[in-house]
């Protein structure tokens, strides 16, 4: 009995939270590859715009003159809470029928480890999936729009216009169309905007036919990448798929199939627009940023905190995980959103 009620320990639960897999994390990963645990459950948000200023020649004999460093904003955010609950109760684990509590010669404390395990699992890619759609949302729109009960935010931060490209004419379905050309133009931008250029373009799936499908692009796919073992696509996370890399523009090409259920109307949605593509850098300071659990038992800072209680009458036992992330672009310039079909 001590054996199984050690599992539903908090230590040993949070240990189990944030080792089980997960869901999709391809565009976090990617662009949001740094994490960072903060103490408090405040998180200070420092968003950069760089400046290309020149340091100013002066005398030897005179004071050194004060300059302004580069343009950037900080605020402090309270991430909202993201929790997910369940029960278990002992109908769950004992056997329905002739009083069966096990099978395969597995002791109860077993099968309530692998059901715990299981759980844990489908609730944490929830989690993890809002997190995904977090890093869809910054990449595609600049913002965060945080809505859910009793809190009704957005995050915005500060994007300019012409970091979101609609095309009307041009469009890359038409035979005529030079879309490297175009991505070109659209790294010099980046590059002048903030000093650090895309190196990659993840692609929905109607823009990457398209794109794939042009004569001048075909011509200009690098698959060498592939072939000297650089990049397997075998290791490639489910829903991204590697098509090549373009030296004209230093540039990385995927695909990224990957939906989620919106919680409000129900439909199922794509995390990046079919028809567009997300072009940015990886090399930047961009971050995932997890605040402080407001809970008694969260003794210390993590990532994912899950705990587990009790009730005698009627006997069932409640989980519940908690997280309270953000995912922070940093240098916001680096990054840019096409819609490249009508």
């Amino acid at each position: 009995m001590e054996e199984l009620v050690s599992l539903f320990e908090t230590r040993e639960l949070i240990a189990v939270a944030n080792q089980v897999p997960t869901a999709g994390t391809f565009l976090q990963d990617t662009f949001f590859g740094k994490e960072e645990v903060a103490p408090s459950e405040y998180v200070d948000i420092v968003v950069r715009k760089g400046k290309r200023t020149l340091a100013p020649f002066v005398s030897p004999k005179v004071q050194g003159k004060i300059v302004n460093t580069s343009t950037q904003s900080v605020r402090s955010y309270k991430p909202a809470y993201i929790k997910e609950k369940w029960v278990t109760e002992a109908t769950d684990i004992i056997g329905k029928s002739n009083n069966v509590f096990y099978a395969e010669n597995k002791s109860i404390a077993e099968v309530v480890a692998e059901k715990v395990a299981r759980e844990t699992q489908e609730h944490k890619e929830n989690l993890v999936r809002r997190i995904e759609w977090m890093a869809a949302q910054v990449l595609t729109t600049g913002k965060v729009e945080v809505k859910g009960d009793g809190v009704e935010e957005v995050i915005d931060f500060g994007f300019d216009a012409n970091q979101f490209v609609v095309l009307t004419d041009n469009t890359w379905d038409s035979n005529d169309v030079d879309p490297i050309a175009m991505m070109r133009e659209w790294r010099r931008e980046r590059v002048k905007a903030g000093g650090i250029a895309p190196n990659v373009a993840v692609f929905g799936s109607d823009a990457i036919d398209a794109f794939i499908s042009n004569a001048k692009v075909q011509k200009a796919l690098d698959l060498r990448r592939v072939d000297r073992g650089m990049i397997d696509p075998e290791l490639l996370p489910d829903g991204v798929t590697y098509w090549g890399y373009i030296p004209e523009i230093a540039t990385d090409i995927y695909s990224y199939d990957e939906w989620y259920i919106d919680p409000e109307s129900g439909e199922e949605k794509e995390m990046v627009d079919s028809k567009g593509v997300i072009y940015g850098s990886t090399k930047t300071q961009a971050k995932r940023v997890y605040g402080a659990i407001k809970d008694l038992q969260a003794l210390t800072a993590t990532k994912f905190f899950l705990k587990s209680w009790e009730v005698e009458d009627p006997s069932v036992r409640f989980m519940l995980m908690q997280s309270a992330p953000l995912v922070v672009p940093v240098e916001v310039d680096a990054f840019m959103f096409a819609k490249v079909l009508a």
